[in-house]
């Protein structure tokens, strides 16, 4: 494993993460599942909105699959986001699969609370597979809501067991696939207040 800071420890990837039987047996898991249309957040609620995200999903709660990731990963995770720690990963998993056509459009990811006051800060995604073209993860750097063109752009190209970590409040979009399947799946590094 080989931790790459792309934006210092607002975004970085973590190279080698998990092994190529490794994700095969997750997209396996994931395709057990079964997957769904993927709904996204709105002030309104959740709804399903092709145009702008038209992936899907299936999401799998995985305890001991999440204490052992961390295990992994924690030696690289920033000691303090703000005032707060790292502390575990969430263990609802969201395992995304995109076919030529899909793509999430830009977006803020939300973050994960629980009663005991943790709260997520970082979103964690392992890329399961290459072989496809397109579905890159671009982050818009000029941190505003709004994109617009000739905005600088970070993009970061899939690779089997590449994990990429970033803050929630990073305006991102996973570009359209042109050719073959992508396998995703995301949790979230949880913290409590330090």
């Amino acid at each position: 494993m080989q931790k790459e800071e792309l934006l210092g420890d607002d975004i970085f990837v973590i190279h080698n993460f998990l092994t190529a039987a490794e994700c095969e047996i997750l997209i396996g898991v994931a395709e057990a599942g079964g997957f769904e249309e993927a709904p996204i957040n709105t002030t309104f609620g959740v709804m399903i909105h092709r145009e702008f995200r038209n992936n899907t999903r299936v999401m799998i709660d995985d305890e001991p699959l999440a204490a052992g990731l961390f295990d992994r990963v924690k030696s690289l995770l920033p000691e303090r986001i703000g005032r707060w720690e790292p502390c575990g990963l969430n263990e609802r998993f969201r395992h995304y699969r995109y076919v030529a056509g899909q793509k999430f459009e830009w977006h803020f990811d939300g973050a994960f609370h629980r009663n005991n006051g943790e709260s997520s800060k970082l979103t964690f995604m392992i890329y399961l597979n290459g072989g496809f073209s397109g579905g890159n993860t671009a982050f818009n750097l000029r941190r505003s809501g709004v994109v617009r063109d000739g905005d600088p752009l970070l993009r970061v190209q899939p690779a089997a067991g590449l994990a990429l970590v970033f803050r929630h409040d990073l305006l991102h979009t996973g570009e359209v696939v042109t050719e073959g399947v992508k396998y995703v799946m995301r949790s979230d590094v949880m913290c409590r207040m330090a």
